[in-house]
């Protein structure tokens, strides 16, 4: 075992999990356990070699102490993936698929390194905002005066990376372990019978495709309308021609690992291009969306006051190229439940629509889900179609295609009233009517750490990503499939999107694998 004491890692994480659940009562858990700790030894051995007077041992002993007392007050953040033995780095999907790439060169893996560190320091900064003040001061009580959290969290960061670069063991057992588990728990499948299960819902899949597909078959204008229609249009904007966004876009790719590598000015500029007019059918004020906040208790509520589109964006992988995805969310009070025996309703509701974009700028593909997962449609850009996926995951809803958007206008996407589903979508002028309400611009990552009345800060999410306040009935429904909590909203990175197979939003290859050129 490493001298360096205060960790806590995945495996060890697991079995306490394991442990709240009452897991250490069998045999088998507490074997599974065993074999795993034995395991998390091996990998905190990496830096024995270094003396614990120096300042990389300091700093791996420090990372581990927080890892250890986040891990006790349930604040990782689910976001992205911790790698045992080595604290100063996080994964997520995206990048653990270039663990694999055999041409990765020194100057490319110091990049995908780099990468890994900076995913650290942002969960980092938040899983820290949300400890209580005490312990906060007493991380902040072991670092040289004057030096900020953030700022020591990037000292350390650096240096062990360093680290990682001059040792090839340390290199080689870190693009072995630089992957990410699925977010199915494959012994609910076991337990639950799934062979059999998932042909009870292949046909209910099938009711719902159907459903959804209804609307997309008529004009917007023929859709019925059960409140009044509301508008919420971008409150700044950009008007981007193909030469503007190909000149943005262009230059991003010249690094060693050719990622599109854009300055915050220049995403904002993209997201202002193509972010698209929400269209409401409003019966109450569950149909309008706003900002997150939390109230007195910590539980999360929606101020429809101030309305709000969330942003980030990703990467996705395709035919040797990486490429840039844009990312809009909104928040919603509650899917309305209709009864007593309504198994989807509950409170909060989200809608996640995503743009991908061609390294000259063209828009592959729009996606969308609603943030329990639920609900994927696809909609391939001009010049692309959408293909029978080829695993044994479920069908694919593809209502339509969507032609190329002519300059001065954008998407329209019009949400049923109640469950919020994506019904239609159109191109409209750019200019707002006078009866569109005006929409802020938030970024994702605010929700990891929202202030509260009193001082403190809290996460949205749980440290399984989960937001428990809006866990539905159909949990105990559907449970066989091993998706955590069917129905409830939960955070980018978490998001499974197949009953049937295993299926991720954020898989690097999802687009590749459900499209063709024409």
């Amino acid at each position: 075992m490493s001298m360096v004491t205060g960790t806590l890692s995945a495996p060890a994480r697991l079995c306490r999990i394991m442990n709240k659940q009452g897991a250490r009562r069998n045999l088998a858990s507490f074997l599974v356990c065993l074999v795993l700790f034995a395991q998390g030894c091996a990998t905190q051995t990496l830096y024995l070699e270094r003396s614990l007077e120096t300042e990389d041992a300091m700093c791996l002993r420090w990372l581990e102490h927080i890892d250890a007392k986040l891990a006790e007050y349930d604040l990782e953040d689910a976001g992205t993936a911790r790698i045992a033995g080595f604290p100063h780095l996080r994964i997520n999907r995206f990048l653990s698929s270039l663990s694999d790439r055999t041409e990765m060169d020194q100057n490319a893996f110091a990049q995908w390194l780099e990468n890994l560190r900076r995913l650290d320091e942002t969960a980092r900064r938040f899983e820290f905002a949300n400890l209580p003040a005490g312990q906060q001061k007493t991380f902040l009580s072991e670092l040289p005066q004057g030096e900020s959290f953030e700022q020591a969290v990037q000292r350390c960061g650096k240096r062990l990376t360093k680290l990682d670069l001059s040792d090839p063991k340390h290199q080689r057992i870190l693009l072995k372990q630089a992957k990410i588990p699925d977010a199915y728990q494959t012994w609910k499948r076991i337990v639950g019978a799934y062979t059999l299960a998932q042909y009870a819902a292949m046909a209910g899949i099938d009711r719902l495709h159907r459903k959804l597909n209804e609307s997309f078959q008529k004009p917007l204008a023929q859709l019925s309308v059960q409140g009044r229609l509301m508008q919420y249009a971008p409150l700044q904007t950009s008007s981007l021609t193909a030469a503007d966004i190909a000149a943005i876009l262009r230059p991003a790719y010249d690094n060693p690992l050719a990622i599109p590598s854009l300055t915050p000015e220049q995403l904002q500029r993209l997201f202002e291009h193509f972010a698209p007019v929400w269209e409401i059918d409003t019966r109450n004020d569950n149909d309008k969306f706003g900002m997150v906040v939390l109230d007195a208790e910590g539980q999360p509520r929606i101020d429809i006051t101030k309305p709000a589109v969330y942003t980030q964006h990703a990467y996705t992988r395709w035919q040797g190229k990486i490429l840039l995805q844009l990312i809009y969310q909104i928040w919603l009070p509650a899917r309305e439940k209709t009864g007593l025996f309504d198994l989807y309703g509950g409170p909060l509701d989200s809608v996640i629509w995503r743009v991908t974009l061609s390294p000259e700028g063209s828009q592959i593909s729009f996606d969308s889900i609603h943030a329990c997962g639920c609900y994927y449609l696809l909609f391939p850009g001009q010049g692309y179609r959408a293909i029978a996926p080829k695993d044994d995951a479920e069908a694919v809803l593809s209502p339509m295609p969507i032609p190329k958007i002519p300059s001065g206008k954008r998407l329209l996407l019009r949400l049923a009233t109640r469950t919020h589903y994506l019904r239609q979508l159109a191109v409209v002028p750019d200019a707002p009517g006078n009866t569109a309400q005006l929409y802020a611009w938030q970024e994702s990552e605010q929700l990891h750490s929202i202030p509260m009345q009193e001082g403190t800060r809290h996460s949205l999410f749980g440290a399984d990503g989960i937001i428990n306040a809006s866990q539905r009935a159909e949990r105990f429904l559907f449970w066989p499939f091993g998706i955590a909590s069917p129905g409830a909203m939960r955070q980018w990175g978490t998001h499974a999107i197949a009953f049937i197979g295993r299926r991720h939003f954020d898989d690097p290859f999802l687009l590749e694998k459900l499209l063709v050129r024409e």
